[in-house]
């Protein structure tokens, strides 16, 4: 009896430990002596269709921004909203009295404080006894971003705003999705710059374009008149509040940016930090006794060496600590064609298309009634495009399955996948052709228990109020008194494939073996795209109620035991 349980146990390990491109397995593996074990191998159809995305929830660490258009898709337009963050305990140099030393002999940084000539590109900031306390010469603000799509040498323009004076404010209690509407959060007269770029900055020698520490940016400086006002409050605030000076407090002066494309089509950035220098100007001085040093070379025209002076800064940037919304923008009418084929699906990221799933649960339940689900297994191939576009989108890497009436929550809750209420997808090699699921069993017991629960409430109270929601996200409550009809309002046997951005944890004990801990899955709000097999076609039956179209059916496939009780 023991040979015949790990017989049992080789034939699920071998089902699960499939490559992305294997199809399936039978029993067949099983010596016919061992076949009254009632081991099967049951398949049953499952349809497929193409879904508005809708809003999905958009706070990432990435901003994107930037606009693109395809043959297929239509455009697609990028902007991203963001707080910054103030680090915890920081605080500006004070301003030079005779010396730099501080209470325990040691040399610090120092700003001017001589309102003469040689300091007349700072603007001095006073406080309420109009005492100088600080200068500010400009606030720049750098756009850092490892990576891109579309073409390299696209001429581009962005502009930056500054958020306030407006209906709403960003909120770390809420939660902002991809139809986030900026307008509500900023004022456009508050205009704090623009920058004309391209992706790659040809003015960047290639020597060191091409160093591994290089990391490109958009630099933007800001108006001097919004410099200096912004500057003013925060060095302000900071000599207020000295190492108390926080988040709290710098929100209340400086509430963030909206970082907005309004020039080009062909380029989107992938903007992994955007960072605030506020710079003010400062005195070189000897680290010994604290005074400021001269200049060692005489200007033309002065009879005297000047004061040794340097630009120095302290940085606001976004952090996982604040908030980072994105703003998406879909061509509709396009997106609407390409959900209306039937005779495939699509997945089109970013807040494009997903493809949904409906899976047979009743028919599983009623057919291995009795029976134990050792696996069961989904695959949906991918196909293979011929692109001759010159900007192709890539096909998403990192796919996750999940039950419909958690797609929202998931992400709104930073979870992760537990092969219960979703199963996630990660190619074992850059080759695979289709995204392959290799066993789901728990999702299908989720299934079924949500199943359960709900008879029971039906049979003890009479009816069970459902809540649905539409593809725009919007809700209401629906009353059923029986089963049939909250199987077909409920969705409960409806899961959703989307493309996520999977985070791996690069400092894991086991990083070497190259199975780092997953420690984030967010929305991928990369532009990709995949054409998978399926399509709405194949739920079309006749009066009989089998397919008209098998062609367009996926194949689930489930390994499950009898011990000496049989199947219905």
């Amino acid at each position: 009896m023991k040979a015949k349980y790990a017989l049992i146990a080789l034939l699920a390990i071998t089902f699960w430990g499939c490559d992305d491109n294997t199809a399936g397995l039978g029993l067949g593996m099983f010596p016919g002596s061992d076949q009254n074990i009632n081991g099967k191998l049951s398949t049953f159809d499952v349809t497929t269709e193409s879904v508005h995305a809708g809003k999905i929830y958009a706070m990432t660490n990435v901003g994107y921004v930037g606009k693109f258009t395809d043959e297929t898709f239509g455009t697609y337009q990028a902007g991203f909203l963001a707080q910054l963050n103030c680090p915890e305990g920081m605080t500006f140099p004070g301003v030079y009295n005779g010396t730099a030393l501080d209470s325990k002999g040691k040399a610090t940084q120092i700003m001017v404080g001589d309102d003469n000539e040689d300091n007349k590109d700072v603007t001095f900031i006073r406080d309420d006894e109009n005492k100088i306390i600080g200068n500010i010469h400009t606030i720049e603000l750098y756009l850092w971003y490892s990576s891109y799509f579309g073409d390299s040498l696209t001429a581009c323009r962005l502009s930056v705003y500054k958020l306030g004076e407006a209906k709403k404010e960003l909120n770390q209690e809420n939660a902002y999705y991809t139809d986030i509407e900026p307008e509500e959060f900023y004022n456009p007269e508050n205009l704090l710059g623009t920058k004309a770029y391209t992706a790659v900055d040809l003015s960047v020698k290639d020597s060191i374009r091409k160093l591994s520490t290089y990391v490109p940016s958009v630099h933007v400086s800001f108006k001097q008149d919004a410099a200096i006002e912004i500057g003013t409050k925060i060095i302000q605030e900071a000599n207020k509040f000295g190492v108390n000076f926080d988040n709290k407090t710098f929100r209340k002066i400086f509430k963030g940016i909206y970082v907005k494309s309004d020039y080009g089509d062909g380029t989107v950035l992938y903007i992994d930090q955007a960072q605030m220098n506020v710079v003010y100007k400062c005195y070189a001085v000897d680290t010994l006794t604290g005074v400021k040093l001269k200049k060692k070379v005489l200007e033309e025209g002065d009879t005297e060496y000047k004061d040794s002076t340097y630009y120095g800064y302290r940085t606001f940037a976004t952090t996982r600590e604040v908030i980072q919304a994105n703003q998406l923008d879909n061509d509709k009418d396009a997106i609407q064609k390409c959900i209306d084929e039937d005779t495939w699906t699509y997945l089109k990221s970013p807040a494009g298309i997903f493809t949904q799933v409906t899976i047979p649960v009743s028919q599983i339940a009623e057919k291995l009634q009795g029976d134990t689900l050792n696996a069961v297994k989904l695959g949906i191939p991918i196909y293979n495009e011929t692109n001759d576009k010159k900007f192709g989108m890539s096909t998403p890497s990192n796919v996750l399955l999940i039950r419909k009436k958690y797609k929202d929550s998931f992400f709104k809750d930073n979870q992760l996948s537990d092969g219960i209420t979703s199963s996630l997808f990660t190619p074992t090699t850059t080759s695979f052709t289709q995204y392959t699921f290799n066993n789901i069993t728990q999702m299908i017991n989720d299934c079924l228990s949500d199943r359960e629960k709900a008879e029971k409430e039906i049979r003890e109270k009479g009816s069970i109020t459902i809540k649905i929601t539409d593809s725009e996200g919007n809700s209401k409550d629906e009353l059923v008194n029986n089963i049939i009809d909250w199987e077909k309002l409920s969705e409960w046997n409806k899961f959703v494939l989307i493309p996520v951005l999977v985070t791996k944890d690069s400092s894991s004990n086991n990083s070497y073996y190259g199975s780092n801990n997953i420690i984030s899955i967010q929305h991928d709000l990369k532009p990709g795209y995949a054409r998978l097999k399926g399509g709405s076609k194949g739920s079309i039956q006749d009066v009989q109620g089998n397919p008209l179209y098998p062609e367009y059916l996926l194949k689930l496939e489930v390994v499950s035991t009898n011990f000496g009780t049989k199947s219905k």
